[in-house]
């Protein structure tokens, strides 16, 4: 079985990876997090800016 993350703001395709707890979680370098409205996924700082601005969200990250 395998999963896919998409980016939301290019659509870059990248496989997901199975962690050790056995769950599905997003690339390292890619960037997530969620509120009341969903889950918004990048790929890249750039991509960032994108949701950001066709969301109205904020941009800011934590670098963790």
């Amino acid at each position: 079985m395998s999963a896919e993350i998409i980016c939301d703001g290019c659509g870059k395709r990248k496989p997901m990876v199975t962690g050790k707890d056995g769950n599905w979680h997003k690339p390292a370098s890619w960037f997530a997090r969620s509120d009341d409205d969903g889950i918004q996924v990048a790929c890249c700082r750039e991509c960032i800016e994108k949701v950001a601005s066709q969301t109205g969200k904020t941009n800011v990250i934590l670098p963790i």
